[in-house]
C-alpha cells in the first residue's frame, strides 16, 4: 500500500494534485507547525499577465501553533472579494465555467480552522479530478514522534509498505537515515510540470496554483495532465 504526506496548502499547484494521484492513502500532515510566509495560506494565480498571490488572512497566535490550530481571521468577507477577483482575473479564459464550479464552492466554505479549509478545498479538486484516493489526518493517529521518526510512526500504523515522498524532503530523510531505519521502500515523486497553454502568455509561467490550470484546461484535460507521469 502507497502512502503519501503532505501538510495541507491553500489551492494547492498540480504535483500536490499528482502526488495524491499516485498514492493509495494520503495523509494531511495538519499537526505540523505553521509556518508564516509559507503556501499554508498562500499560493499564486496570474492577475493582469502577473504573478499574484492569494493569502488566506489568519489571525495571530504563537510560532508553535499548528496548522490545525491555525485560525481563519474571518472578520472580513475575504473570501467574496477574493472569489471575485479569482474570476475576473480569469473571465476570458476558455473554462472559466468549470473554474466556477470550484469558486462557488470555495465561497460558500465556512471554517474557523486554516487547515479544515484547506482539506475542503484540496478533497473537493480531487473528487474532481476523480481521484480515488483515500484521506487520512495525522491529528487522528495520536502521534508523539518528530520529523523522519513521525513519518515512519504515521506508515507504520496504516500499514504502508511503500512511502512516496515529494522531492523536495529527500535531504532530510536521506539525512535521517529513512532507509536504515525501516523496511518500508521509499521512492521520490519527481514531478515536473508540463507547460500548458495560458491564455494571453507569451512566456509560460510555472507552479502556480491548480487553479489556472483549471481554467485554461478545465476539469477533463486537468485530470489527464494533473495525472502525468
Amino acid at each position: 500500500m502507497k502512502c503519501a504526506i503532505m501538510q495541507p496548502t491553500y489551492f494547492p499547484w498540480c504535483g500536490y494534485f499528482n502526488l495524491i494521484s499516485k498514492s493509495n492513502v494520503f495523509v494531511f500532515l495538519n499537526d505540523a507547525q505553521y509556518s508564516k510566509g509559507s503556501w499554508h495560506n498562500r499560493n499564486v494565480i496570474i492577475v493582469n499577465n502577473n504573478r499574484y498571490t492569494l493569502t488566506v488572512p489568519i489571525k495571530k497566535s504563537s510560532l508553535t501553533t499548528s496548522i490545525v490550530n491555525k485560525l481563519v481571521d474571518n472578520s472580513t468577507d475575504w473570501k467574496k472579494k477574493q472569489a471575485k477577483m479569482i474570476i475576473q482575473a480569469y473571465s476570458k479564459h476558455p473554462f472559466v465555467d468549470d473554474l466556477h464550479l470550484l469558486i462557488d464552492f470555495f465561497e460558500k466554505l465556512n471554517f474557523q480552522n486554516l487547515s479544515e479549509l484547506n482539506t475542503a478545498i484540496i478533497k473537493f479538486i480531487s473528487k474532481k479530478l476523480n481521484l480515488k484516493t483515500n484521506f487520512l489526518y495525522s491529528n487522528d493517529l495520536n502521534l508523539i514522534d518528530k520529523r523522519t521518526t513521525k513519518i515512519l510512526e504515521i506508515l507504520n500504523k496504516i500499514n504502508a509498505t511503500v512511502y512516496l515522498s515529494p522531492e523536495g524532503s529527500k535531504k532530510y530523510l536521506k539525512e535521517d537515515r529513512f532507509e536504515e531505519l525501516t523496511d518500508i521502500k521509499l521512492l521520490f515523486n519527481e514531478y515536473q510540470s508540463i507547460e500548458y497553454e495560458q491564455k494571453n502568455q507569451i512566456k509560460f509561467i510555472e507552479n502556480l496554483s491548480i487553479i489556472d490550470v483549471i481554467a485554461n484546461l478545465g476539469w477533463i484535460k486537468t485530470e489527464n495532465y494533473v495525472k502525468q507521469k
